[in-house]
């Protein structure tokens, strides 16, 4: 009896369960189908209120003249150290003030919006999801060609892209058509891309215009332009379109200063016309507003070197002294994207990490020169490398205006001069000695120091930190660590870290 009892206790209890369980279930179904529904209602409110912006008159604004790029007036050749000369006692070099990552901008304002670039402060951008695509039918993706690498994209909604004008009402108009179809799987690839294969923000921008270009033509600038910023404000950025001498411009708002590119300061953030037209008018057309959901600046730090396929270049290098010969292997797609990268400030440069192609054939073989040495040798072995390895040349005299290198552009081009140098040599001894250094920024001159962990005699520089730094000069021509070009002794650098 007890146990037929039990067995009908157990029959309710588990029904109960069971539907209690399918409560829960549907609960959690119609709470989902109100948040997409709440989702949908939020989107469809930014879309339209964006499709007025657009469709109203836009107004004129006044560039502002573009910021010139900093002259760095270099040496014509570079310095060569006398052997003969005295040893002179260590001088210790007064340090300037640390150099900010970049200049405030004339016309910005210091805003507490954390899409607000503040000069001098860490950026953080706002994190932005890839929109969740409607289940359907299967993807038909188009092949996308970008910088030598095909990456595949969802392309069906924009297919057909094309303007009717350039008015405000044509261009409202296509914003409206384009919010009304299914762009999510479009947005979703790009953003996927964009995450795995770590392309920087510019990057990504550049990878917006290469899939206009190869929908539409190159010729047809005006959807290119409208594609650009329906992909980038719904990927989270702040762009925005303009017109200038009645063509369709894009307007990009980057955390950081772009050098000779005429800007609007709008909203507390500066906007840089992507690629102005030469002699172009200063009188810029616009909407007041940017789209709702565009949060985050576009950041020119580049964190990962984008996942280009190689295109392999060698070069074979031969340092004096050593009996050295050092091969290596350069990606050619990836110099590519670094000659289309903005006039920005130098430490952008210094911070990108050398791709994974040019470190894997170099460190080896300079590993193996220095294996075993103390720390003050291997530094003077590391400081030849980059001392006699390359051939100098100011960047007027290579390219006819100034280009700070990428890591492995150094390795790339036939020459370089100081700057290139010293960046380079920092970030040899930093990942092949585990040292701190940093970069002193002289007038019309950049040198490295380095902090050992032994005391290491020679001229240095003490940091506010109290760390002591040695001055190591790549420029110097055959100076061994700690030894300052007379001329530099007596003046206060700018320091880079």
């Amino acid at each position: 009896m007890i146990k037929h009892l039990f067995a009908a206790c157990l029959v309710v209890l588990l029904w109960t369960v069971s539907c209690h369980a399918q409560d829960i279930e549907k609960e959690f179904e119609n709470f989902a189908k109100k948040q997409q529904s709440d989702f949908e209602a939020f989107k469809n409110k930014a879309d339209a209120e964006f499709e007025t912006f657009l469709r109203e008159a836009w107004k004129q604004y006044e560039a502002f003249t573009p910021i010139p790029v900093p002259e760095r007036p270099e040496p014509p050749e570079p310095v060569t150290f006398d052997k003969t000369k005295p040893k002179l006692p260590p001088v210790e070099i007064k340090p300037g003030k640390p150099k900010a990552p970049d200049s405030p901008v004339p016309g910005g304002k210091v805003g507490t919006d954390p899409g607000v670039y503040v000069p001098g402060k860490l950026y953080t951008p706002v994190l932005v999801t890839a929109p969740v695509v409607k289940p359907g039918e299967p993807v038909k993706r188009t092949p996308v060609e970008f910088y030598g690498t095909v990456f595949e994209v969802a392309t069906d909604v924009i297919d057909d892209l094309a303007l009717s004008g350039d008015k405000e009402g044509n261009i409202a108009d296509a914003w409206k058509k384009l919010c009304g179809k299914d762009y999510e799987q479009l947005v979703n690839d790009c953003m996927t891309i964009k995450k795995e294969k770590r392309l920087s923000d510019w990057a990504y921008l550049l990878f917006t215009k290469q899939i206009g270009v190869q929908l539409y033509g190159a010729e047809h600038t005006n959807e290119i332009i409208f594609l650009q910023m329906f992909l980038l404000n719904k990927s989270g950025f702040k762009v925005r379109l303009a017109k200038i001498d009645d063509r369709l411009k894009l307007l990009v708002a980057p955390a950081g200063t772009i050098y000779g590119v005429p800007y609007l300061n709008l909203n507390e953030n500066n906007y840089y016309v992507f690629e102005p037209a030469p002699h172009s008018s200063n009188k810029i057309y616009t909407y007041p507003e940017n789209f709702a959901d565009a949060k985050n600046l576009v950041c020119l730090n580049i964190e990962g070197v984008p996942a280009f396929e190689m295109q392999e270049q060698d070069r074979t290098l031969f340092p004096q002294g050593d009996n050295l010969k050092i091969e290596i292997a350069i990606n050619k797609n990836l110099v590519d994207f670094y000659r289309d990268y903005p006039q920005c400030g130098v430490v952008v440069r210094y911070k990108t990490p050398m791709s994974e192609e040019l470190r894997s054939s170099l460190y080896p073989q300079l590993q193996a020169v220095i294996a075993g040495k103390p720390e003050k040798d291997a530094a003077n072995l590391l400081l030849n490398f980059v001392q006699t390895a390359f051939e100098y040349k100011t960047d007027g005299d290579q390219f006819g205006y100034e280009k700070p290198f990428f890591p492995d552009e150094t390795f790339f081009y036939p020459y370089c001069d100081c700057e290139d140098r010293a960046m380079l040599y920092s970030t040899l001894v930093k990942e092949l000695l585990g040292l701190e250094t940093a970069l002193l920024d002289y007038p019309g001159h950049i040198a490295s120091a380095v902090r050992f962990t032994g005391d290491v005699p020679g001229d240095y520089i003490m940091l506010d930190d109290g760390g002591k730094f040695v001055i190591c000069d790549p420029t110097y021509i055959g100076a061994p660590i700690g030894v300052c070009m007379d001329r530099y002794k007596a003046v206060a650098p700018e320091i880079i870290r």
